[in-house]
């Protein structure tokens, strides 16, 4: 079934679930990422995108589940829900620190959700894995370019960095998954690669307009401060601009995600952030 056969994981790469427990709940400064308000602000407002996000990615992958005839894919859509469920719940304790603070967490969220409904509403099944796998396929990239690139990172409060380093790696870790289900129901080429350019653009859309409202609110967005954070995201080696591979990699036929192969990087995050694992008998015992 699918477009094309099996991709291998790396050796181990394997989806679980993972009970986390950060110290960014001891708290942190508003503009935590190296006192700058718009890498502050950006990855602040995309934390809302999470809740409404990983909702619909889920719900999209237990609509179809049933329908598959593989149990190690069917073992790993468990599992790569309940990171997610994980997920949420970690960045809303986050986002609500933020609230505390006067940040409009809700407006932003509110945007994400919009956007996700409509999507849901005018969406067959099909079509709505298809938007998951372009999406899953968007944070497989900040991921990578999270883990590759240090100079994105620099300065960020280390409590709040172990929070979306987490992420990251959960997110490498299972960047597949939606891919390889879409591809067992024998998703077609043309509706992966159409659905893509329009799921992405919404996604950094709805991400510009929170920082902008974000920074508008705390009178910051007309400073040099805000020139910066737009080369952060868009120039050279920047967080957006990164993905400008990945983005292009989609279109190829024979396509898949673990043919850009990260997990050493995955393999490092673990190595150095068993600390924060609250299960780690359990992942051990399962690895």
């Amino acid at each position: 079934m699918g477009e094309h056969a099996p991709i291998r994981r790396p050796e181990g790469v394997k989806v679980r679930y993972r009970r986390m427990k950060f110290d960014f709940e001891d708290g942190f400064d508003r503009y935590w990422h190296g006192g700058s308000p718009f890498r502050s602000l950006f990855w602040t407002q995309l934390s809302t995108a999470f809740e409404p996000g990983e909702k619909f990615f889920i719900d999209s992958a237990r609509a179809l589940k049933d329908q598959i005839d593989d149990p190690a894919l069917y073992e790993e859509i468990m599992e790569f829900c309940k990171q997610e469920g994980h997920h949420t719940a970690q960045h809303l304790k986050f986002d609500r620190m933020n609230a505390e603070m006067g940040i409009d967490i809700d407006r932003c969220r509110a945007r994400y959700r919009r956007l996700l409904d409509r999507a849901r509403e005018k969406l067959e099944p099909m079509e709505m894995l298809a938007a998951t796998a372009a999406l899953e396929h968007f944070t497989a990239g900040l991921a990578d370019t999270f883990m590759k690139h240090d100079h994105l990172t620099r300065g960020a409060d280390p409590k709040v960095q172990a929070l979306w380093a987490w992420h990251a790696a959960e997110e490498a870790e299972h960047k597949a998954t939606c891919y390889d289900l879409y591809r067992q129901l024998d998703g077609g080429y043309v509706t992966r690669a159409v659905t893509l350019p329009g799921s992405w653009i919404l996604i950094i859309w709805a991400a510009i307009v929170n920082t902008i409202m974000l920074l508008w609110k705390d009178k910051k967005l007309f400073t040099t401060d805000t020139l910066k954070g737009f080369w952060y995201l868009f120039g050279w080696r920047g967080f957006i601009s990164g993905m400008l591979g990945p983005f292009l990699q989609y279109f190829r036929f024979n396509f898949h995600p673990w043919k850009d192969d990260n997990s050493a990087h995955i393999q490092q995050w673990q190595a150095d952030n068993a600390k924060y694992i609250q299960n780690l008998d359990q992942v051990l015992s399962s690895g």
